[in-house]
């Protein structure tokens, strides 16, 4: 099925088996441990091998979507459909997964007609916001395993409750031998943060305050919409460090600007202590992009560039010492197959995980008070 290494050849075990982690350690070894093994232990893992072919479809492929075709592709998928907006959109999609990634995908408008034709084993949802909802009602239908992309239902014209209703009812699929993912792809990059973390000598421990700042170019959103395309990101990885939980009602401080939010609160995770939360998020950003995270103020920055084999990678720095690994959207991908496949029990963030992201991202949307508060991490 694969070849065998130890810890030291394996780099997404190192932190994982790393006893002064701790708690940590043991609950990350299955959470978030090396993106190529069923579960990751103390001594050695797998490197599966990933021949047997599964066919693949991607609801929205010109966007977000022409990156999960080039990951699945290159997992060893079958690219066999995509689905676009119109017929000038499905021709310009094609011509550009064919000449760019050598995928050879029939293209549909519709999308029932491509589900039903195409017979997909996974589906990639990466259509605007508002049509993840129907669209994934359609692929849970065909029995199809499904990754969506964040957040699971985002439609302005709806209610905060019924947008939580529809993310419940994509929770609630999946199990067993289907799987389902949200794609928020930086709870991948936990495991090598806390690994560089060891090599420059710091131990964070269990997480009681935490930091997150992302920033964007996009100068298409404003206000709300900035807060609710990017903070399902620094939220998943809250939730990577601290598992499952809660914000404690009445801690919530969150101003909401034109082009940044500030969220502070309180988040009480099921196991382990209180974590004073802080995320920051930009958009229409022109000059360098500020991406960091870390937790008890060890804070890594984060970029994606070409390594010198020129395979796009993801770099973390802490004090000047600097680290990389695989792509995390690739990472995503991979763990999203493996668990299609039956090779590894979940995602790396599952459905379930996508709707508790959302709660919370509503939820702390809601208490926005209109107040400016500056970030203290700035």
């Amino acid at each position: 099925m694969g070849r065998t290494v130890t810890a030291p050849d394996c780099p997404y075990l190192k932190p994982v088996c790393h006893a002064s982690l701790g708690e940590q350690s043991s609950r990350l070894a299955v959470r978030s441990g090396c993106p190529h093994i069923t579960y990751a232990r103390y001594a050695s893992c797998e490197v599966l091998d990933m021949s047997t072919a599964m066919t693949a479809a991607v609801i929205g492929a010109s966007g977000i979507g022409k990156h999960h075709a080039k990951w699945l592709h290159a997992l060893g998928c079958e690219v066999a459909g995509f689905a676009g907006s119109g017929n000038a959109s499905v021709a310009a999609t094609g011509q550009m997964l064919h000449e760019q990634l050598g995928i050879q995908a029939r293209g549909y408008t519709d999308v029932e007609t491509m589900l039903a034709e195409v017979k997909p084993d996974l589906v990639s949802i990466c259509s605007p916001p508002a049509m993840h909802h129907a669209h994934f009602l359609a692929a849970a239908a065909h029995g199809c395993h499904v990754m969506c992309e964040k957040p699971l239902a985002w439609d302005e014209a709806k209610s905060p409750e019924r947008l939580l209703e529809e993310a419940a009812e994509m929770a609630a699929y999946g199990g067993g031998r289907i799987a389902g993912a949200v794609n928020t792809q930086y709870v991948a990059a936990v495991a090598p943060y806390l690994e560089l973390c060891r090599q420059v000598g710091s131990h964070p421990g269990l997480p009681v305050s935490f930091f997150m700042q992302m920033d964007s170019r996009d100068t298409q959103k404003r206000y709300g919409r900035v807060w609710i395309d990017l903070a399902s990101h620094p939220l998943s990885v809250l939730m990577e460090f601290c598992g499952p939980g809660r914000i404690l009602p009445g801690s919530a401080q969150v101003a909401v600007g034109e082009q940044q939010t500030v969220a502070r609160f309180d988040y009480e995770p099921h196991s382990g202590p209180v974590c004073a939360a802080e995320i920051v998020v930009r958009a229409g950003q022109t000059e360098k992009l500020v991406r960091r995270f870390g937790i008890n103020g060890i804070l890594a920055d984060y970029e994606g560039r070409n390594d010198e084999a020129g395979i796009f990678r993801t770099w973390l720095s802490i004090e000047g010492r600097e680290a990389c690994s695989d792509d995390l959207m690739y990472l995503s991908l991979s763990r999203f197959v493996q668990a299609a496949r039956g090779e590894t029990p979940r995602p790396l963030a599952t459905l379930s995980d996508g709707y508790m992201n959302q709660a919370m991202q509503l939820a702390l949307l809601q208490a926005a008070n209109g107040t400016s508060i500056r970030s203290e991490q700035q």
